[in-house]
């Protein structure tokens, strides 16, 4: 024990782990809104997991036509861990889509995009894109006949991107239709492209959050807004801790330190570990209980399969089917206008009011947008699975 303790203070003094450690677990975080702050801790965890379980299975799979399906076949038939760890993967990549979805909600209506945080925001953005472009180029990879159709569908999609369209479908699909060349391009853009772009833009993120620290409920800010009149109330003096991360802009009265904080450790972690924890083993469940299904292998000349849609298409897919067909060119480019307005949404909301009460040109859209995916997704599931 000697020993150790004497080859850690060793890397103590040259690396200061106690510093950095202690700096982690008692950072001081806002008391109200804590709760919310799982949603970000969680979607961490559930994004190790899915790099956990695909590691895994990147051993087993085999990305030709030919083995795709057959290597996960065995898997379903002759390898029960596997088949769990493949359900796990499965279930905990679209649990993390609605988990980051909730956080990005709650980023929203609490004004925590705002002055600092807008690259906070920005980052955040980009992981969401990220993180529903692993979940696309997954699902083409089990080369069922449900994998195969999504292949289909999303790289015809790909043709309605302004003035590059046609060069983007052909790269992806490498041939004039979907087969080998699409699978191995898909399996790289899973496997390396994305991921690599995915880790660094958390790392960037996570140091932002630590530059500026959490947003919290705008109710723990209340001396920092502006009054019924429309006048700019400054915080008092006593508002403001001295010790960072508050408050996150010292010169500007306008974004005030929190009223009242506590340390991340052990308040803050032990919400964390309650919501991941459940998280993880619900995940655990579906994967065992339902596990990862596997269609009969991708056959291009059948003429009876009907696609159904992952879940995260529903709401895309049932507004294909209500509006006219002349303006499914421009349903099929509205995600991509939506991810440019969330980008700018922190360079154009730039007043420092974060109640949501108060904020009624942003949030009675930001509202409507939400209650209309909504809406879509519960369509879609009832016209699909006749609920």
């Amino acid at each position: 024990m000697r020993r150790l303790a004497a080859a850690y203070d060793w890397f103590d003094e040259r690396a200061a782990i106690r510093s950095l450690i202690r700096k982690g677990l008692y950072e001081a975080v806002p008391v109200r809104g804590a709760w919310f702050y799982t949603l970000g801790s969680a979607t961490l965890v559930l994004i190790l997991l899915q790099l956990i379980t695909g590691i895994f299975l990147t051993l087993l799979y085999v990305p030709s036509v030919a083995e795709a399906w057959a290597s996960l076949h065995y898997l379903a038939q002759h390898d029960a861990f596997g088949s769990i760890v493949r359900g796990i993967h499965l279930w905990s990549a679209y649990i993390l889509l609605f988990v980051i979805g909730l956080h990005m909600v709650r980023t929203f209506f609490s004004g925590s995009y705002k002055r600092p945080r807008e690259l906070n925001w920005v980052t955040g953005v980009g992981l969401f894109v990220l993180v529903l472009g692993m979940a696309i180029t997954g699902a083409f990879l089990p080369w069922d006949q449900a994998a195969y159709w999504t292949a289909v569908v999303v790289t015809n999609i790909a043709v309605y991107t302004p003035f590059i369209g046609s060069f983007l479908r052909a790269l992806w699909r490498g041939a004039d239709s979907v087969g080998p060349t699409t699978l191995s391009r898909t399996f790289g853009i899973h496997v390396w492209l994305l991921p690599a772009i995915l880790f660094p833009l958390i790392g960037a993120h996570l140091a932002l959050l630590r530059k500026h620290g959490e947003f919290g409920s705008y109710v723990n800010y209340r001396g920092a807004y502006r009054s019924r009149e429309g006048v700019d109330v400054p915080p008092a003096p006593a508002q403001r801790p001295i010790e960072p991360p508050y408050p996150a802009v010292p010169t500007d009265e306008l974004w005030a330190a929190p009223l009242e904080t506590e340390d991340f450790y052990p308040h803050q972690t032990f919400k964390d570990g309650v919501v991941s924890a459940g998280l993880v083993i619900l995940v655990f469940i579906l994967a065992v209980a339902i596990g990862a299904p596997l269609e009969a292998m991708a056959d291009p000349a059948t003429t009876s399969y009907t696609p159904v849609p992952e879940w995260f298409f529903l709401p895309l897919d049932e507004l294909l089917l209500l509006v006219p067909q002349q303006l499914i060119p421009l349903v099929l480019v509205l995600p991509a206008g939506g991810v440019l307005l969330m980008l700018a949404l922190p360079f154009i909301d730039r007043g420092p009011e974060r109640n949501p009460f108060e904020r009624p040109a942003v949030m009675v859209p930001g509202a409507f947008a939400v209650l209309f995916v909504v809406i879509l997704t519960l369509l879609g599931s009832g016209r699909l699975f006749n609920l």
